[in-house]
């Protein structure tokens, strides 16, 4: 294959539609290609690469070079299953130590226990517990149409608490142009939900969830919690669990509704929200909410926030935030915390706590206006309406963009 061929070849693979790394790997700089493509993804995508080829009359790379490129371009093929755990992986190739691996099994059934303890306590109605998450991102449109993977669509989220003393659920559904991903937008969430659960029933409060910073692990997030237990008068404790151990109840609700959604045509995000609702029996169904860009406060100001920093050390050397193994926000307005589970007494957080009095109480908006998308996201999904029904295309054609 000539040198023109092969640079055609590069620029189409790295001109296909990716995701940004905040919505899968946190800590990867590959790319992620959008997961349109259920099973078998290489060979799937390969032959989609084929068929768009001869389209267009064009010569057709080699499987092999397909597959050489798509390594050197650092693309890789987004699959919103949860990862193995890194260290149980390297234990098995050899690459850890017995001890280092017995020592994790450890914290992990520490965290699990943990749980299980807390969560008997709220079905005793001593405390509310909750597990949350983030599930993969959606893609929307989504239907059966090769033509939709050559074209960037609009991405679509789900943040869901799952209330673990009555297994009661909450899904929180919206697509890029209501938010951003960031910290202040799991705050707005947090709190909203929490808000509403100790109206009626106040009493403490323990959250579990997997130890992203930019998610649950952050300084905004903490601050919005601890302001809520002031107001509240109330404890509230974040515990995160052992990396690549993160499974919760509320994975549960991810697969119910990844189950409801296979073989299901998407034409607009809100058949996310509706396909939710019926996910679980009428008995019990999981409550859908479908926030705009009016529902989200600014978190994330400084006027605002109880500590500049929830890092438990200051030197170098001293532990960072990521070694958190549980925060707790104290009704005074203080925090501590704890790095391992075994750990019989809490720390006070290293930090001076501002005076409350000199904040402000009342947050304003986060947005002013929905987001705007990309012109070219926008030109794609203009185009994408020849295999949309007509009534959708009022949807697409109301997107702002840049």
């Amino acid at each position: 294959m000539d040198s023109t061929v092969l640079v055609r070849f590069s620029f189409e693979i790295s001109a296909l539609p990716k995701l940004p790394s905040h919505y899968c790997r946190q800590s990867s700089s590959k790319l992620y290609l959008e997961p349109l493509i259920q099973s078998n993804l290489p060979t799937q995508l390969y032959r989609l690469y084929v068929d768009y080829s001869k389209s267009r009359h064009e010569t057709v790379a080699s499987r092999s070079l397909f597959g050489s490129v798509l390594e050197k371009e650092n693309i890789g093929l987004f699959q919103p299953k949860k990862d193995a755990c890194d260290q149980c992986c390297a234990h098995r190739a050899g690459n850890i130590s017995d001890e280092t691996y017995q020592r994790h099994i450890e914290l992990k059934n520490m965290a699990r226990a943990e749980k299980n303890k807390d969560k008997e306590e709220a079905q005793a109605g001593l405390i509310h517990a909750l597990t949350a998450d983030l599930q993969a991102v959606k893609m929307c449109p989504f239907l059966n149409a090769s033509a939709l993977y050559f074209k960037t669509k609009l991405a679509v989220h789900n943040f869901s608490l799952y209330n673990l003393g009555n297994s009661r659920v909450t899904c929180y559904w919206f697509d890029e142009t209501v938010c951003d991903l960031k910290a202040t937008t799991y705050a707005s969430f947090f709190i909203d939900y929490l808000t509403k659960l100790l109206e009626n029933n106040p009493k403490d409060v323990v959250i579990y969830t997997d130890g992203c910073t930019a998610q649950n692990r952050n300084n905004v997030v903490s601050n919005a919690l601890l302001r809520l237990a002031m107001i509240k008068n109330i404890t509230i404790t974040q515990k995160y669990l052992e990396k690549g151990h993160t499974q919760m109840e509320v994975d549960s609700v991810h697969s119910v509704i990844e189950r409801k959604l296979k073989n299901r045509e998407i034409y607009l995000p809100s058949q996310y929200a509706n396909i939710t609702k019926e996910a679980r029996s009428a008995s019990s169904p999981y409550e859908v909410i479908l926030p705009d860009f009016t529902f989200f406060k600014d978190f994330g100001l400084k006027d605002f926030q109880v500590y500049d920093s929830i890092r438990p050390g200051r030197g170098k050397r001293d532990n960072c935030v990521v070694d958190l193994r549980v925060l707790r926000y104290n009704s005074n307005g203080t925090i501590d915390f704890k790095l391992h589970f075994a750990d019989e007494v809490y720390t006070v957080l290293p930090r001076r706590p501002k005076n409350v009095s000199l904040l402000i109480d009342e947050l304003p908006p986060l947005y002013t206006s929905r987001l705007a998308i990309a012109k070219t996201k926008y030109d794609h999904l203009q185009q994408l309406k020849t295999v949309i029904p007509q009534d959708c295309h009022e949807f697409y054609n109301n997107l702002p963009y840049k």
